[in-house]
């Protein structure tokens, strides 16, 4: 009996030794994080031979500094969580694995079909010419929130363009107590980039643009841009929006705001900010020359600094996430999109969009996604543009000044790209 109990435990031992160890860097904290270990913890129970280890940096700034600080040292993990920009500046370093060759690996492979089944706009982020170095993760859109109760009393539909946002956040304004400023605001918006970029593309312009050498210049010299600062401007001088740097979801519990735009990743915060207070719903977002409109969220790379048997099990996780069953999953328990059209084909999503009926419209929009640029210095390209915006609506500078002094700083990051 103990000589086989022997038996077993060393047994045991060399499976046990014998797994290969994935170690997955990410910044997902909260309901998020468990769902995520949940999914991690079904990928380890079905692949005995792997073991994928999730490790919560913090947040998104936290495990950039990490990531580039273990790009220094040379002590990085197997995988982790990227913005495509991040992927740019690592990929000046030569340590973000291509994912060509597991792609079409006999064994371990994905089919042309599956790859093109993941949305386009979410397989051209992860692409660099005809080098795949990412799968798409945590992907949001942005879509336009709404007071349903408040509008509907006011005999008011969702707006469908830019003119019915202004004429609906106009006849929404109120000033109830007449004191000369309003009580209930129409619309408000957040005096960020993403906000600047988000009409930006609506209205057909770009802040730069690849020419037809493939390298991006700037474009935020046109007047695209003058006519949205124009826009914010003029809801700002009419009273008829309200603008913060903050979060808007507390001031919508609130009922101080009834419309906003956002991230469908900001739906929980809404739920709770209005729960029993009114009816909310979501709309996507108005049409103005274009419905077109940036998405959100993360990636997935790998590093070269992997062994080979490590990399092979990464792509193991990696293939696992974008299969239609999790991504399905990620999505109903996260508030995310899900990131390949199979996914909606599922049990599992089909019966989350039978009880939740606002589940599947910011959908309408993915065709209408569009990626960010793929350079490593669109972070300081987005501060740019946030300063030109802030310090414009703030009253700081006129219109002119701020947006030829953003060409001019816009321009001065690119040449560092390219140099």
């Amino acid at each position: 009996m103990r000589k086989f109990l022997l038996v077993v435990l060393l047994v045991i031992s060399v499976s046990f030794f014998a797994a290969t160890k994935v170690v997955f860097w990410h910044a997902m904290g909260g309901e998020q994080g468990t769902t995520l270990n949940n999914i991690v913890k079904a990928f380890n129970e079905s692949h005995p031979d792997i073991v994928v280890d999730a490790v919560y940096i913090g947040n998104y700034n936290a495990l950039q500094q990490k990531l580039l600080a273990g790009a220094q040292a040379g002590q990085l993990p197997t995988l982790s969580q990227a913005y495509s920009n991040w992927t740019a500046k690592l990929l000046q370093s030569n340590i973000v694995q291509p994912l060509n060759k597991y792609m079409d690996d006999p064994k371990i492979g994905i089919t042309k079909a599956e790859w093109q089944d993941v949305f386009k706009a979410f397989r051209d982020n992860c692409t660099w010419g005809n080098t795949v170095y990412a799968v798409p993760f945590n992907k949001s859109l942005y879509i336009l929130y709404y007071n349903a109760s408040a509008l509907s009393a006011a005999g008011i539909s969702a707006p469908k363009t830019i003119n019915e946002l202004l004429y609906a956040s106009k006849t929404l304004t109120k000033d109830k107590n007449k004191d000369g400023k309003p009580d209930v605001y129409g619309y408000a918006f957040r005096t960020t980039v993403d906000t600047f970029q988000i009409f930006l593309m609506m209205r057909g312009g770009d802040i730069v643009k690849m020419d037809k050498t493939g390298k991006y210049v700037s474009t935020i010299d046109s007047q695209e841009t003058r006519d949205v600062m124009s826009f914010f401007k003029k809801l700002l001088d009419d009273k008829a929006a309200f603008a913060q740097g903050g979060y808007l979801n507390d001031i919508f519990g609130q009922g101080t705001v009834l419309m906003y735009i956002d991230t469908i990743a900001g739906r929980t915060y809404a739920e709770q900010s209005s729960k029993g207070k009114f009816t909310w719903s979501w709309a996507p977002v108005p049409v103005w020359k274009t419905r077109n409109v940036p998405f959100a969220g993360t990636d997935v790379i790998m590093f070269t600094t992997a062994k080979e048997e490590e990399k092979r099990a990464a792509w193991e996780f990696m293939k696992y996430l974008i299969s239609p069953e999790v991504t399905a999953y990620w999505a109903i328990n996260t508030g995310y999109l899900p990131v390949t059209r199979a996914a909606l084909q599922t049990t599992i999503w089909k019966q989350a969009a039978k009880s939740d009926p606002l589940l599947e419209i910011p959908l309408q929009q993915i065709d209408n996604a569009k990626i960010d640029p793929q350079i490593s210095v669109w972070t300081e390209i987005r501060n740019v543009v946030s300063t030109m915006f802030n310090d414009y609506i703030n009253g700081k500078v006129d219109m002119e000044t701020a947006i030829k002094k953003a060409d001019t700083d816009i321009k001065k990051y690119l040449a560092e790209e390219y140099k």
